[in-house]
């Protein structure tokens, strides 16, 4: 049974592109965490799966070599089945490899900006399992007039790799990694930002460690089994004992 009917994510009326940076060695996760098993399928395919409806293009960014997916191929795209229907086709994934490794997430974010076909791109880490596609509409607003929209948690906090970057911020991006930085952060007072403020605890949850993958796992059986018995409550009441009207 297919899912809803969704309408897909607009900047300004405009389409929009998705990136998936899936680069990266796990250090504390001690494994490629693009790869892990999550139900059946990889932490990525479950991560493009949400959000694939929503984007007209999705692009997905690893280090040179690197094979998240079967059969992965740089450049080749690959379309994967979701719940969901909108108004044309999930996007298919397109892979790129960054162009110069060991340079972490603010590579990954330019060689997707430099890759993508539309001027405003939703930048998404693949270590966050749970895609809050509301939250992205709300970023995908508040970036009007600003090239970045970035939240910010109520530590105060950025959440650089849960955010908006429209193309024009590359030669800043470029500007920063030739003094050697490395870091995302400096960016946001380069190029005209918007803050946007959050408060719920764990809206952007992060896995980062093998203790936070398998602590996932167990909140994804707990929401199934709870899923099941309100299923099952619902049919209940749906029976009529004999003799009813």
């Amino acid at each position: 049974m297919m899912g809803a009917m969704t309408t897909r994510i607009r900047c300004g009326g405009k389409p929009m592109t998705a990136i998936v940076l899936a680069g990266g060695r796990g250090r504390r996760m001690r494994a490629d965490k693009a790869g892990l098993d999550v139900g059946g399928r990889t932490l990525l395919e479950h991560v493009l799966a949400q959000i694939a409806p929503y984007f007209d293009e999705v692009l997905v960014s690893v280090s040179p070599g690197q094979t998240p997916m079967p059969a992965f191929r740089a450049g080749r795209p690959r379309r994967l089945r979701s719940g969901a229907r909108s108004g044309g086709s999930p996007a298919a994934s397109r892979f790129i490899e960054d162009e110069t490794p060991d340079q972490g997430p603010i590579g990954g974010l330019l060689s997707g900006l430099k890759s993508a076909a539309n001027e405003a791109c939703a930048v998404i880490a693949c270590d966050i399992p749970d895609i809050d596609i509301s939250f992205l509409r709300s970023l995908a607003q508040a970036i009007k007039g600003f090239e970045i929209a970035v939240p910010l948690g109520p530590s105060g906090l950025h959440e650089p790799l849960f955010a908006i970057y429209r193309k024009s911020v590359v030669g800043e991006i470029e500007s920063l990694l030739g003094t050697g930085e490395r870091s995302i952060l400096p960016l946001y007072d380069r190029c005209r930002t918007a803050l946007v403020r959050f408060g719920e605890s764990g809206r952007l949850r992060n896995l980062n460690t093998r203790e936070e993958y398998e602590a996932y796992l167990r909140s994804m059986g707990d929401r199934r089994k709870g899923a099941k018995k309100g299923q099952g409550r619902r049919g209940k009441r749906l029976q009529r004992p004999s003799g009813s009207r």
